[in-house]
């Protein structure tokens, strides 16, 4: 059966079904639930270099709800001949039974929500959803994505387009202004989300999983590109697909702000869009899916470096965990002379990056002295913080300076594709020997053009 008998066929379903909609409506024997919804109203909102600003109240409202509806008009719809025919159709060009009577099933509701949500539905329209079916049908790729409020980073430009089918913009004053049903699940109701940036990721694919996973590399990528706790408040699913749909919306399931956040300028635009080129062919993908193993020495240092950047607490213990991630990269199971090892190596490879190699190698011995500390259930004393302070202006600089070393030495260590055992034989060897000097330069080559000084 050719493809164009499947669409007059599945024509000839839809335009029943919206038959039966439209004169349901006109006589009333078909009407909508009323449901409660809160939403809420911003007041005076810009958005500054430190994201958006805005106060806020709440207001309740009533709008129609029609899945009891359709529920019941999709049972009459099957039972008419339009509905026999078509699966009738199917089930002889594709030769399968039970399985495509219910993917017909998911097309019926699908006509049927659009005509009762819009009772100006145009046949263009409907021919669209078929040849959207018909896809789905013969296994061909249909659009997948997700719009994702982030935490973390923060937009002088309107967008920008990193890579293609990803785009970064500002929060929009209608970002923040969303409804939720007051009987249903209400995650933002007793507070307001202050979005910093808004991603959407689209895509041609096959599988509704895949967009969770695209999101999680996107905010790797995004959380490697400078240190800022990137991270996503919510994250709400859409499909093209009828059989196979991505809807929906997942939440981080914490009510927690940005501890860090930065800024990315007009000058950023590029570095960025060749970061994301360099990162999205090489990133690991056990940073971001958690079924994937084995878990490496770098999985164990990217995950220091999100606790550090996630997880409130103690400054000491924050500074522990940053450290702990560059112990996990540059230290092969040494147990004297660990502080000295991490200064000497760390600088080494940093100073090959443009860092001046003594700051490194005093801000590397500072912050293990923190770690020490915090490893033996101490913490800093009042002398020790005004110490740091002389130092760093912050306490928090010392912090902040350590999780970019770590966040660099990541992503060269990614880039240079090399066993951590030979990577660091090849560090030490540096040290005494120009020509492995050259060679080391010559690997970390590529991560020299993505890891700018700050």
């Amino acid at each position: 059966m050719s493809n164009e008998q499947l669409f007059s066929g599945l024509k000839s379903l839809a335009l029943a079904i919206k038959k039966r909609v439209d004169e349901g409506i006109s006589n009333r024997t078909i009407k909508p639930q009323e449901e409660e919804y809160f939403r809420w109203k911003t007041e005076n909102f810009r958005y500054t270099d430190q994201g958006p600003d805005y106060s806020a109240r709440g207001e309740y409202s009533s709008k129609p709800l029609w899945f009891a509806t359709v529920f019941k008009l999709t049972e009459v719809i099957k039972q008419s001949d339009e509905y026999a025919s078509a699966l009738g159709q199917l089930i002889t060009a594709f030769e399968k039974g039970n399985e495509f009577s219910s993917y017909l099933d998911y097309f019926v509701i699908t006509v049927t929500n659009q005509c009762v949500s819009n009772t100006t539905t145009k046949e263009t329209e409907l021919d669209s959803l078929i040849a959207t079916f018909l896809k789905d049908l013969h296994g061909e790729p249909v659009k997948y994505g997700a719009n994702v409020e982030l935490q973390g980073i923060v937009l002088r430009p309107e967008s920008i387009e990193p890579s293609y089918g990803i785009t970064l913009r500002k929060t929009k004053k209608e970002d923040v202004e969303k409804e939720f049903a007051v009987y249903g699940f209400m995650p933002y109701r007793s507070f307001l989300p202050r979005p910093s940036a808004i991603m959407r990721i689209e895509f041609l694919g096959r599988r509704a999983n895949e967009v969770q996973k695209r999101v999680g590399k996107a905010i790797t990528i995004l959380r490697l590109f400078k240190v800022g706790s990137v991270e996503f408040i919510s994250s709400k699913m859409f499909s093209e697909s009828i059989i196979d749909k991505a809807l929906g919306t997942v939440t981080s399931g914490k009510a927690r702000t940005a501890l860090e956040t930065y800024l990315v300028t007009d000058k950023d635009i590029q570095k960025l869009k060749k970061f994301w080129h360099t990162m999205n062919d090489s990133l690991p993908e056990n940073f971001f899916w958690t079924d994937v193993t084995p878990v490496d020495y770098r999985t164990i240092a990217y995950n220091r470096y999100s606790d550090a950047l996630l997880e409130n607490g103690l400054l000491e213990r924050r500074i522990a965990n940053a450290v702990m991630g560059l112990e996990a990269l540059i230290l092969t199971g040494e147990t004297q002379e660990l502080s000295y090892r991490l200064g000497i190596r760390i600088s080494k490879l940093l100073s090959l990056l443009g860092h001046d190699p003594h700051e490194v190698k005093k801000t590397i011995n500072d912050a293990y002295k923190v770690r020490s500390l915090f490893a033996h259930g101490s913490q800093l004393s009042y002398k020790g913080k005004k110490e740091l302070e002389s130092r760093y202006g912050d306490a928090k600089n010392l912090l902040l300076s350590v999780l970019d070393y770590l966040r660099t030495l990541i992503i060269v260590m990614i880039l240079s594709r090399k066993g951590k055992d030979e990577f660091i034989d090849l560090v030490d060897d540096s040290l005494v020997d120009k020509k492995q000097e050259e060679q080391l330069n010559n690997i970390i080559s590529q991560a020299k053009e993505v890891c700018t000084v700050s």
